[in-house]
């Protein structure tokens, strides 16, 4: 993903290619006004998570009880991602390993 800077008069002539750019990858793009940004594209999908996050952060700002709750089902949820990497290791002998290798190093 990369972030792009396109002048008012540019997006006036080129709004297709504009939106290509967007679809194609970039995360953002600022439209600017006299050197000034104005506004700012994004792809819907990425904009319909932008809300859903802010959302759920106003919520937790709000209730701060439940959102221990949900940072709990988002662990839960992150730790289900990596789960299979780690099938098959001793991960009490790896983190030994990996303690002494910083222990050991010439920075410690």
């Amino acid at each position: 993903m990369y972030t792009k800077i396109v002048p008012v008069s540019d997006l006036r002539r080129k709004t297709n290619d504009v939106i290509d750019m967007v679809r194609e990858g970039s995360d953002a793009v600022y439209i600017t006004q006299h050197g000034r940004p104005v506004v700012v594209v994004v792809d819907y999908a990425r904009y319909e998570t932008l809300l859903t996050q802010a959302k759920m952060l106003s919520e937790q700002v709000e209730h701060p009880a439940s959102s221990k709750a949900s940072a709990t089902s988002y662990t839960t949820r992150l730790a289900g991602l990596h789960q299979g990497v780690w099938e098959g290791v001793d991960t009490d002998t790896y983190l030994r390993q990996e303690r002494d290798a910083w222990e050991n190093s010439p920075n410690s």
